[in-house]
């Protein structure tokens, strides 16, 4: 495979100078990605300056709050932010404003009353939560706090992916993964240079930066959307909006289980500070992810324009590209961390140096990622959401089943290893899935009879 990279550079910048289409993706993907270095960088530092300056514990504290507002988030939205995202994509090709805000408002008479439920929900079982669930009662202050942040959350989620939708990637993908950590980082430094070094600090940090980001999220949306300036025009109904974001909400809470449920399995059995290591040792991983998730953040759009369009020539071509773009620039990353993870581990702190195999399977589970390109991406922008989310249950069962049957045993490890193997089942099978509704596979090196 590496013997064939040359080859591909070389046919990327030819690729480049003769395709319109290509350059822009490669250009608004490369503003993108510097946006999302940002994101990376930033939340980068504020892991390592928590657990640097303040402990693994404060940092398994921060993850343990931030698994459960996640999850809450993610059902409070309905799954209706990458409805959204696709409504307003279409009808941003009409120009149709009043349409969207339309479309907007209808989601929201939902999200808002799903959401305040579960903030009190959350709210009233914080002592069962931390004493019961957790073993660790002394947390039960801070969950009741954390219970509050759901809906500032669902805004962000919600309100990012809708200016995605309008193709305002750099915004999207501030407010998406930079936002929240860049205004984190300066608390976190000030606090510490203030002489506030407590283990909660951290904490309350991310609950004021999910608050300010969630308030900034809304003004910055409604500058694009001209919200102010049309009348609202109720195309697609309530009803209409949860018919297409059943499936998509379903797929979505699958993946907040595969990404979040070893964090509080893992909790249920360990300390704090396992529970910090695991999720550094996470971060550093999906640092290889910068590029993959700026070239999804334009090619989503993309996806779904073209089957609207019906154009399956573009579906194919806008996956390929996509595909050689997100292997061409991972790999340099993949490089460094595989060859000084020691090195890389001894910055956090005493508490993460002798994990180094589970950082070599997260990593494992990550290349499996590049290497499959887009294809759930497509699955969901296509009108298969059914069948993503049958993938996505299926994976999920497999990934919670593994962390199960191995955290007891094997800890930080147990759970690693059923992250990544969750990721193998998860990928595989919508790459199967993409070539058999459409007749092509989502990665570069295997040709398709339609090429």
């Amino acid at each position: 495979m590496i013997g064939l990279l040359p080859a591909k550079f070389k046919e990327a910048l030819t690729k480049f100078k003769s395709d319109p289409e290509y350059r822009e993706l490669i250009s608004t993907s490369f503003f993108s990605l510097l946006v999302r270095m940002i994101g990376t960088g930033t939340g980068f530092l504020v892991t390592l300056v928590t657990s640097r300056y303040f402990g693994a514990g404060a940092l398994g504290v921060v993850s343990i709050c931030l698994a459960i507002l996640i999850f809450a988030a993610n059902f409070g939205k309905l799954g209706l932010d990458v409805a959204l995202m696709r409504f307003v994509a279409e009808f941003a090709l009409k120009k149709s404003f009043a349409a969207i805000k339309g479309t907007y408002l209808s989601a929201l008479k939902l999200i808002i009353p799903v959401t305040l439920a579960l903030s009190f929900l959350l709210f009233f079982t914080a002592d069962w939560m931390a004493g019961t669930l957790f073993h660790k009662p002394y947390l039960a202050p801070i969950l009741r706090i954390n219970a509050w942040l759901t809906m500032p959350l669902v805004l962000l989620l919600i309100h990012s992916e809708c200016v995605r939708g309008l193709k305002k990637v750099r915004s999207y993908t501030f407010f998406q993964t930079a936002a929240v950590s860049t205004i984190a980082l300066a608390l976190l430094i000030s606090a510490f240079f203030s002489g506030k070094v407590h283990m909660y600090i951290p904490v309350y940090v991310q609950f004021i930066s999910i608050a300010v980001a969630g308030l900034l999220s809304f003004f910055n949306w409604s500058r694009y959307s001209k919200f102010r300036e049309n009348k609202a025009e109720f195309v697609i109904s309530p009803s209409a909006l949860m018919k297409v974001s059943a499936p998509m909400f379903t797929t979505t809470v699958m993946q907040l289980i595969m990404s979040w449920a070893g964090t509080l399995i893992l909790a249920a059995y360990s300390t704090e500070a396992d529970v910090g290591v695991y999720n550094a040792l996470v971060r550093i991983s999906v640092f290889t992810n910068i590029t993959y998730l700026a070239i999804n953040s334009i090619s989503m759009p993309r996806f779904a324009q073209a089957f609207a369009s019906e154009d399956k020539t573009a579906l194919m071509r806008n996956a390929h590209e996509a595909a050689r773009l997100i292997l061409l620039t991972s790999l340099p990353l993949f490089f460094v961390l595989a060859l000084f993870p020691k090195s890389i581990l001894d910055v956090f702190g005493k508490e993460f140096p002798g994990n180094e195999i589970s950082l070599y399977v997260l990593l494992a589970g990550q290349f499996i990622v590049i290497l499959s390109g887009l294809s759930g991406q497509i699955l969901n922008m296509t009108g298969k959401q059914a069948i993503l989310r049958n993938i996505a249950i299926f994976s999920a069962l497999v990934n919670v089943s593994g962390c199960f049957i191995l955290i007891p045993s094997f800890g930080i490890l147990g759970v690693c290893v059923a992250q990544s193997l969750g990721m193998l089942v998860w990928n595989v099978a919508c790459v199967l899935a993409v070539k058999r509704h459409f007749g092509f596979y989502t990665f570069i090196f295997k040709r398709n009879r339609t090429e």
